[in-house]
């Protein structure tokens, strides 16, 4: 099997960059503003990154999947996205105003508030909705730290402090959104249930082990309940089984592998695990109606 295939693939920083049009940034971390008239979706397959990313809605809405999880993220609210995170961007609405703040786990070292107060950075790890609604003042708060923190990254890097500003204002801005998560902490505990606590877990995890693990007992093992209680309640709260869940992550992750016509049918088999290129065929076939070599000619 070719040690190149990487698994849904993933986009560096640079990359994304380079899609939307912005030059001239910092390496580790950059602010940009956006208009749903300006704005065409750039990257339409689903992708991973090498970085995080905060998307502050100030005017309108989108509309995103993240690992496999439908969002419509409306105005004053911030959608989180991990590296691990699988994304997919659907839709803008015409009047859709975003901040971008996108950096690499190196800003935020740098920043060093995990010395400081490690608290601050608990969101980073939540298994609750990544969606951050705020109110018409808390917003104006983020956004006027993030219009200058933008300011500041469009001066040349020779400016004078610039960096250390900015490492300043990106702290400020982390620890603004640490106060407001831990303010929402205590009503998300009384929304979200215990059940739907399982969901997210369930979700949080299955990016990290489909492709070697396909059993609904291994995750059940792993989340410390029944297999019938996890698809139960999966049934319940989205609709789908963990089984659909899983064949839904192995489905999109073998099409993405299939779009590279530089890699055969049978490492695309090997990278997913199956025993052999007939049984992922078969499987393919069943629950997509077309075989892998009749998909790519598509």
């Amino acid at each position: 099997m070719s040690s190149s295939i990487t698994a849904v693939q993933t986009c560096t920083f640079a990359q994304l960059l380079e899609a939307v049009g912005v030059s001239d940034q910092n390496a580790e971390i950059s602010i940009c503003s956006t208009t749903g008239l300006e704005m065409e979706i750039p990257i339409r397959y689903p992708f991973r990154s090498d970085h995080f990313s905060f998307l502050v809605v100030q005017e309108g809405a989108f509309k995103i999947k993240v690992n496999l999880t439908p969002y419509t993220v409306t105005k004053n609210e911030i959608l989180m996205i991990t590296p691990n995170d699988v994304r997919q961007f659907e839709e803008f609405s015409s009047d859709c105003i975003i901040k971008f703040v996108g950096f690499k786990a190196e800003y935020l070292y740098a920043a060093g508030i995990h010395k400081k107060n490690v608290d601050a950075l608990t969101f980073f790890s939540s298994l609750l909705n990544p969606v951050l609604r705020l109110g018409n003042g808390e917003m104006e708060n983020i956004a006027r730290i993030l219009d200058v923190l933008e300011h500041k990254s469009t001066l040349p890097a020779t400016s004078d402090y610039r960096d250390d500003i900015m490492l300043n204002l990106f702290s400020g801005f982390i620890y603004e959104l640490a106060l407001h998560f831990r303010r929402s902490q205590s009503l998300e505990e009384i929304r979200v249930t215990r059940k739907e606590e399982l969901v997210m877990r369930f979700l949080k995890l299955l990016p990290t082990q489909f492709r070697s693990v396909r059993s609904v007992q291994v995750y059940a093992e792993m989340l410390n309940v029944s297999p019938k209680y996890l698809s139960q309640t999966l049934k319940d709260i989205s609709g789908k089984t963990a089984g659909d869940f899983i064949g839904e992550m192995l489905l999109l992750e073998a099409k993405i592998l299939l779009n590279h016509p530089e890699l055969s049918i049978a490492e695309v088999s090997n990278h997913l695990n199956f025993s052999d290129q007939f049984s992922f065929s078969n499987y393919f076939k069943k629950h997509t109606g077309k075989s892998p070599t009749l998909y790519r000619k598509s």
